[in-house]
């Protein structure tokens, strides 16, 4: 039978595996596990753990590989905790293949350990292009890895160009799509029971509209001093609209320390008008998705989810520079004129855009699936794949 681990570090990548692992769960030929790290398993970003043992699924190890300070080295160092950890899960539970999914440093951790102990790797989400430190992980990772799944078909030919076998680059789609499709549509006071659990300010609840705002902004690690400064000009911009605002908790890279302080003071200063959450369940996340009015940070989500419900978003700043984008995305800089500039475009503008399924059509869990439990394995090493001749 063959052994499939599927490390995931958050809630965000878990709604990218979580199709792919239900369909390796239903398969009789495969023994699959979790090994949840990162996010997962802090309580100030929600325990997300639980998500996924109420999934049903089985969780093999914990990796505890964050080191706190939220500053360049602190991240550094848990990359290097990070690989001691999983090469001792690997050493012991021999996975025929590791999946790991985008580009973050927990995943890089998990791929650089699986790659120096001649496991093969599955990448999803490899190919990409984007404005931060992420491009360096995610190509690097595809360097380690054997087998892709980007999620578009420029995706794919990147992958190819680096060098990387075309039989074992397959453009299968995202498997968030997966999910995004085939979450039911929920009312909007449905919703709002829903979110209840998470939301300790019950009055704002309460109150919250369809008109609200949803603020997600990470920090961008290749522009670490200038996070504050951009945060800043976000929060000002949308100072200047009555509208509600949900703010959910960055991810916890170097520079979040910041946005969180930055985050609480506005909510301090705007009491009524902004909630901060610091966990979504990904079905309830999908339908606020679906029912803010805008979108607003610089969340790959706004890129690659919120096109699949027209929903209008305001990209700002660098982070998803080069990811493809629709027409219900309007980036800009990270200042007060320019976001409230584009909020009110979008407010001018119907409440929704037409969709767009770019990054897949709902299959992607089905087919990376079958892909990972048929295919040769061979041998590990890595071959150089160029028609140049030297």
């Amino acid at each position: 039978m063959r052994k499939i681990c599927v490390v995931t570090n958050g809630r965000a990548d878990y709604s990218h595996l979580k199709t792919l692992l239900e369909e390796l769960k239903k398969r009789s030929d495969v023994q699959v596990t979790v090994v949840p790290t990162g996010m997962h398993l802090l309580s100030s970003y929600g325990h997300t753990i639980d998500d996924i043992v109420k999934d049903g699924f089985d969780i093999g190890y914990r990796v505890f590989m964050e080191v706190d300070g939220r500053v360049l080295s602190t991240m550094t160092k848990s990359t290097g905790l990070g690989i001691i950890e999983f090469s001792s899960y690997f050493e012991n539970f021999r996975p025929d293949i590791v999946v790991v999914q985008g580009d973050r440093f927990e995943a890089f951790a998990a791929t650089a350990a699986a790659s120096m102990m001649n496991i093969h790797v599955a990448h999803v989400g490899g190919g990409e292009v984007t404005g931060t430190i992420d491009e360096h992980l995610r190509h690097a990772m595809t360097k380690l890895s054997h087998f892709h799944f980007p999620c578009d078909e420029d995706s794919k030919k990147r992958i190819i160009a680096m060098g990387e076998r075309p039989e074992h680059v397959f453009n299968t789609g995202g498997p968030a799509s997966d999910l995004l499709l085939r979450t039911p549509t929920c009312t909007f006071p449905e919703l709002k029971k829903r979110l209840d659990p998470y939301v300790k300010k019950k009055e704002w609840l309460r109150d919250l509209d369809e008109d609200f705002f949803l603020v997600i902004h990470h920090p961008v690690t290749t522009e670490f001093e200038a996070v504050h400064a951009e945060i800043e000009g976000l929060l000002s911009g949308l100072k200047k609209f009555p509208n509600k605002v949900m703010l959910l908790w960055p991810n916890i890279d170097a520079g979040a320390e910041k946005i969180v302080k930055l985050l609480k003071d506005f909510e301090r200063y705007e009491d009524s008008k902004v909630g901060i959450l610091s966990h979504v369940p990904v079905e309830d996340f999908v339908n606020v998705m679906r029912h803010c009015r805008i979108m607003i940070g610089n969340s790959s989500s706004g890129v690659r989810e919120a096109c699949y419900f027209g929903t209008p978003v305001v990209n700002v700043g660098n982070r998803q520079e080069g990811r493809r984008i629709s027409e219900n995305v309007l980036s800009v800089a990270g200042t007060e004129a320019a976001v409230a500039g584009a909020i009110q475009k979008h407010l001018d503008k119907p409440r929704t855009y037409t969709p767009e399924y770019m990054y897949g059509g709902g299959d992607a869990g089905k087919q990376i699936s079958d892909i990972l439990a048929t295919i040769e394995l061979g041998s590990p090493q890595k071959r150089l794949v160029s028609d140049i001749k030297y």
